[in-house]
């Protein structure tokens, strides 16, 4: 159950408590912030390797090479915007016919790196203000061999540290004190390299894109070289997917661009060779919770920009910068400031049951005020915007309301007459998870990734973090061979791997709970007593199945409940699964068939007068109800719908769906 302060709980006991309404929308996917670009710039410059960063004083410098003359060119623009002029360009004159550039920042000094005409020296141009101008070029290295792609970044202490690739190897050298330190090769593999990217952020943290050593398929990858945080300094931490194509499917990756604002944030080009070929920007996030160089990205999506050599990438002052040679973009976040409807809310229902939850939010709109939304003062809400919605109650704090739940807007609908109002749909995470198709199939096989991990990715890949309240031995324990099909949808997948243990899930905002349902669980909250049942409906189903049958590889064993096999007859349930390779884990796979069935063998329904504020599935709850003789009877949530409704149809209640502890 939710945690509720000590004023709120007393309050949704009271006889005639006051209730409150928290709405409020945001323009959030999942937990993480949208971007919503605008294009401020559309030039002629041909499309080649290109650079950004942002200095100290907000000023935006930019740098790429011609693909016609190889000739470096920088531009400094020093408060950038939407009438911005960013197609003035300042000369260094010709270098490397194939190497890229990089630009790295910080405070007043901004550093410019690129490859000599040789095709061999990295050279630097440092700059003390800002990008207005810079020095002389030094020497970083000489590469025994053509150097392609570049990254660079400067940490918080003033080490730099660039990255350089030759052939399917990077490099790198540190700069520290005042010299270059020795360049020296990375300590992973690939087959091929095309494109690096590297911000710094306590570690420096970099994307690859290039071919895996032994399949060929093309990849994206993260990669951390360590500062000391997160990697032990100066070492290489191993490569971890993003994404991955067959190495026949004709598609390739490029041109990768990381950034952190609020959450990291991956641009990178997917190329297709074949017909109607493409090469399209796709961008990527992942939540707060997780760090660099684990695989829990959000399923990389197209961006509205497609060329070879995708875009460079820079963020500072609550905006991402996006650059290419012809094209300028900016993204703030967040992109609209929070709207809270609470004041407007004429009615509210919200409906969880397990696997789904739904809310419908009516708000008065009897002067226009949410004629267009998407924009102006509405321009959070609309469709898919995050709804965080709570039930609460009015308190000598004010109005009080526990915090966590949300929704995601599904579709809104005007009604216009005499009582002109807007409907709100929405929909939990849940929904995020079902329309989360899998592009291709994803395979772990036995013994590699837990339900947990495999659990936490998938939900990732939805754009939602995932984490245990409670759980058993076998969510961790279990490490199952698992597939996900093509187009196969979050949800089914998640369920399926829940059904090989006994732990269930439900959605806690923009993440996946885990919980383990047990008999000896304690009772969360009192209903019957202090907080009023209106009405009861208590209704012995029986269980679903009584006898479980368990094959697995070569191992077999079964679990009864010979009571119900007594009274109803055999009820059978035959589960095969090739992961099970001893007869203890069968047993243990009965019994947790068994247990499901145990606990969904009632349906009661409770009618309560004002809500459990905190509610939340699979809690515990005791129900004392005279008329039927019950005293602190324990049920468990399996379902809860809550209404709040203004007018002659005013109501403010709660119906809970109950099954056994």
């Amino acid at each position: 159950m939710r945690t509720l302060t000590a004023s709120l709980a007393a309050a949704q006991k009271q006889a005639s408590p006051l209730p409150f309404i928290d709405a409020v929308f945001s323009d959030y996917y999942g937990d993480v912030s949208r971007l919503r670009f605008s294009r401020h710039y559309s030039g002629s410059e041909g499309e080649y390797f290109s650079a950004v960063a942002l200095a100290g004083d907000g000023s935006l410098s930019r740098a790429r090479v011609d693909p016609t003359t190889k000739v470096l060119f920088t531009q400094r623009v020093a408060s950038p915007g939407a009438t911005s002029d960013f197609s003035q360009w300042t000369s260094h004159g010709a270098v490397s016919a194939g190497g890229a550039v990089a630009l790295a920042a910080s405070g007043s000094s901004v550093f410019l790196y690129y490859v000599d005409a040789d095709t061999l020296t990295l050279k630097e141009k440092a700059s003390t203000d800002s990008g207005a101008s810079y020095g002389s070029a030094v020497t970083v290295a000489t590469a025994a061999a053509a150097v392609t792609y570049l990254a660079a970044a400067v940490a918080s202490g003033g080490d730099r540290v660039l990255f350089w690739t030759v052939g399917a190897t990077v490099w790198r050298s540190r700069f520290s004190g005042s010299t270059w330190g020795t360049a020296t090769a990375w300590t992973n593999a690939a087959a091929s390299l095309t494109g690096i990217a590297c911000l710094y952020r306590l570690d420096w943290n970099l994307a690859v894109c290039g071919t895996e050593p032994t399949s060929l398929d093309a990849k994206v990858w993260t990669t951390v070289y360590g500062d000391g945080a997160f990697q032990a300094a100066d070492t290489w931490s191993a490569l971890k997917e993003v994404t991955t194509a067959n190495a026949s499917s004709n598609v390739s990756f490029r041109a990768p661009a990381v950034q952190f604002l609020q959450h990291w944030r991956l641009f990178f080009v997917e190329k297709y060779t074949g017909a109607l070929a493409y090469a399209r920007l796709q961008w990527s996030t992942m939540n707060n919770s997780a760090d660099f160089d684990q695989e829990l990205w959000r399923e990389p999506a197209p961006f509205d920009y497609t060329g070879n050599y995708g875009v460079a990438a820079a963020a500072a002052g609550g905006l991402v910068w996006l650059a290419a040679a012809a094209g300028v973009w900016s993204g703030a976040s967040p992109s609209t400031p929070d709207l809270d409807v609470g004041a407007d809310v004429l009615e509210a229902v919200v409906d969880l049951s397990e696997y789904d939850g739904r809310a419908r939010l009516v708000l008065r709109n009897d002067d226009g005020r949410f004629n267009a939304p998407g924009t102006g003062a509405a321009a959070a809400l609309r469709r898919g915007a995050r709804l965080k919605l709570a039930a609460g109650y009015r308190t000598a704090a004010g109005g009080e309301a526990s915090t966590g739940p949300a929704y995601w807007v599904e579709s809104l609908e005007h009604l216009t007459g005499g009582s002109a109002r807007l409907v709100v749909e929405a929909r939990d995470a849940w929904w995020l998870l079902d329309r989360w198709r899998a592009r291709r199939q994803f395979v772990w096989t036995a013994g590699s990734k837990s339900v947990s991990q495999i659990s936490q990715f998938l939900c990732a890949r939805a754009g939602l973090d995932y984490g245990a309240v409670s759980a058993s031995a076998a969510l961790t324990g279990v490490k199952p061979a698992f597939t996900v099909h093509a187009g196969e949808s979050g949800r089914t997948a998640v369920r399926r791997l829940l059904a090989m243990v006994p732990d269930e899930a439900i959605m806690q905002g923009a993440r996946c709970a885990g919980r383990f349902p047990q008999t000896g669980d304690g009772v969360d909250y009192a209903f019957g007593v202090d907080h009023a049942i209106v009405e009861g409906r208590y209704r012995d189903l029986g269980a679903s199945l009584n006898r479980a049958r368990v094959f697995g590889d070569a191992v077999f064993d079964e679990a009864f409940d010979f009571a119900e096999i007594d009274s109803l007859g055999e009820r059978i349930a035959q589960i095969f699964d090739l992961n099970l390779t001893t007869t203890a884990a069968a047993g243990d796979r009965a019994g947790f068939a068994l247990r499901d069935a145990a606990v969904r063998q009632r349906g009661d329904e409770l009618l309560l007068a004002g809500i459990n504020c905190g509610q939340e599935l699979y809690d515990v709850v005791s129900v004392t109800d005279a008329q039927l003789g019950l005293v602190a009877a324990k049920r468990r949530v399996l379902g809860l719908t809550w209404r709040y409704a203004t007018g002659r149809q005013a109501r403010y209640d709660m119906t809970l769906l109950l099954g056994s502890p």
